[in-house]
């Protein structure tokens, strides 16, 4: 027992010193370690509310990604809205496109994407030696490594930010973001906002792509790379209306292979699938990025032309007429065949005192195109007819 009291006021007379000890301290060095506690604080809860904003931040970009229905959509959040919202001087995205088959797929669709700042690589090598391998972002305030990432760019970039992006251990792109603050994309900052945003614009990427190609399959006549039937009506459609605002002239196109039913009996129906891709790969670079070409059924072709008159139709369906019948087919033994088409013209010239519906005029240039072709027909084949 006697243990037990001198061990408690042992502890007594601790605390007693500890206490005198703290009463001596100076109430100015009391308020000094109060106010440098009290900044510490503020410091933490400054930096949680910042992380805070970031993450927000971060969160509702990748939503917008994640959200994107298109690659065209896609591509115009990454290289344009990302921009904006990161506040960034310049971004560029290189992908990985091997085969071409990205830029095929965008071609069959939408004709051409217009961004300066997305490039197509044929293969990884230059960005496995730019990340060395590793995959991990880089951050940089190198001045002469900037220059040659943001070359094709006048603008001043003082630090980047480069982001590769992933797939299952492959890397199929590189998204580099450039900042003029030279303290953006310091060496050293921490990086997880950044190395999660890649991960989700990789998937996107990836997920953009299997979509544009479901996307393909009922849009485009995949042996000639024509648009197939149910596009050709669709955009038909649009540019009637906007034809219709805009009081200019739409003009279409039917065109039909003269004899291609001798050219399956007597070349094989192969040729006659190698006859039908030369005849729309031919008719293709003669056109413009807002003209429809389709395959509408068999060895039938159409042709939208928006904001054509008739005569200017005309001229481009004799300039078509002669390509086709000058181009050389070879059959399965190598020998030389040519073919010749027959072409109908429709036009139809929006007026003010017109109330005929979209489904009509759609009608309406269809059915005069087709007259046109069977007049062409009548008239010996291998010749242009504006449809009655």
């Amino acid at each position: 027992m006697n243990n037990v009291n001198d061990r408690n006021n042992g502890a007594d007379q601790l605390n007693r010193l500890q206490l005198e000890k703290i009463a001596h301290i100076p109430a100015a060095e009391h308020e000094r370690k109060n106010e440098a506690l009290s900044a510490t604080l503020s410091e933490l809860i400054r930096k949680a509310k910042h992380n805070q904003v970031t993450q927000d931040k971060f969160y509702n970009l990748e939503l917008h990604f994640l959200r994107s229905t298109s690659l065209s959509t896609l591509f115009d959040r990454l290289l344009i809205d990302l921009l904006e919202k990161l506040e960034l001087e310049q971004i560029e995205l290189q992908l990985v496109d091997s085969n071409g088959d990205v830029q095929q797929l965008i071609k069959d669709i939408y004709g051409q994407l217009n961004h300066t700042n997305l490039h197509y690589l044929e293969n990884s090598q230059s960005l496995s030696q730019l990340y060395e391998s590793k995959f991990k972002i880089q951050l940089t305030q190198d001045h002469n490594f900037i220059n040659e990432l943001f070359q094709r760019t006048s603008k001043r970039v003082y630090s980047a930010a480069l982001l590769p992006l992933v797939r299952e251990n492959q890397i199929i792109g590189s998204l580099h973001l450039g900042s003029n603050n030279k303290q953006r994309f310091v060496p050293g900052l921490a990086t997880s906002f950044l190395q999660h945003l890649s991960s989700i614009i990789a998937i996107c990427i990836e997920n953009a792509i299997t979509q544009e190609q479901f996307k393909l399959l009922s849009l485009v006549d995949l042996l000639t790379r024509a648009k197939n039937r149910r596009y050709f009506i669709q955009s038909l459609t649009r540019e009637i209306a906007r034809s219709a605002r805009s009081q200019n002239p739409i003009s279409c196109l039917f065109l039909d292979l003269d004899h291609f039913k001798q050219v399956n009996d007597s070349h094989g129906h192969l040729t006659g699938d190698r006859a039908l891709q030369s005849v729309a790969s031919s008719i293709m670079p003669m056109l413009r990025q807002s003209d429809v070409l389709a395959r509408f059924g068999g060895e039938e072709f159409t042709i939208m032309l928006p904001d054509t008159s008739q005569s200017h139709a005309v001229e481009i369906a004799e300039r078509i007429r002669e390509e086709i019948s000058s181009i050389s087919i070879l059959d399965d033994y190598r020998n030389k065949f040519s073919i010749t088409v027959s072409i109908g013209v429709s036009t139809w010239h929006p007026r003010k005192s017109q109330t005929m519906t979209f489904e009509k005029v759609q009608d309406y240039l269809i059915s005069r195109a087709d007259k046109g072709v069977y007049a062409a027909k009548e008239k010996g084949r291998n010749c242009v007819q504006i449809g009655r």
